[in-house]
């Protein structure tokens, strides 16, 4: 992996997921992110479609850009549900984004995390 990916991928950016619904469309949805080097992880609801559909379907894919520099990464792969010890994963999330919410989180008791070990990663210009 370059720099360029580590340093896109290290940001507190948004990355835009792809799960496939039961008809229709895909459906789209911003989500803060973590990457550790192997997987990407963030968080969501029990009660969210993008959750009801992952449940259904676990392919999934993840768009993190730099409009700045033009550049981007995509990821595909199947989506892992993490239905325990949530608190203790999503607290990197806040350190992330919200640092000064970091030391007391709130979150409510249905969430979980998705985990993606990308099968494969792209990156272009």
């Amino acid at each position: 992996m370059t720099e360029d990916v580590e340093e896109l991928l290290a940001g507190a950016r948004h990355a835009v997921v792809g799960v496939n619904r039961a008809s229709g469309p895909p459906q789209l949805t911003v989500v803060w992110f973590l990457w550790d080097g192997e997987a990407f992880r963030f968080s969501t609801t029990r009660s969210r479609a993008k959750y009801l559909n992952l449940k259904r379907d676990p392919s999934l894919s993840l768009l993190v850009d730099d409009f700045d520099k033009k550049f981007y990464v995509v990821a595909y792969g199947r989506a892992r549900l993490i239905e325990e010890s949530h608190d203790e994963l999503a607290r990197p999330l806040l350190e992330k984004y919200l640092p000064e919410r970091a030391a007391a989180p709130q979150w409510s008791a249905d969430r979980v995390m998705v985990e993606l070990r990308p099968e494969r990663l792209l990156t272009g210009r």
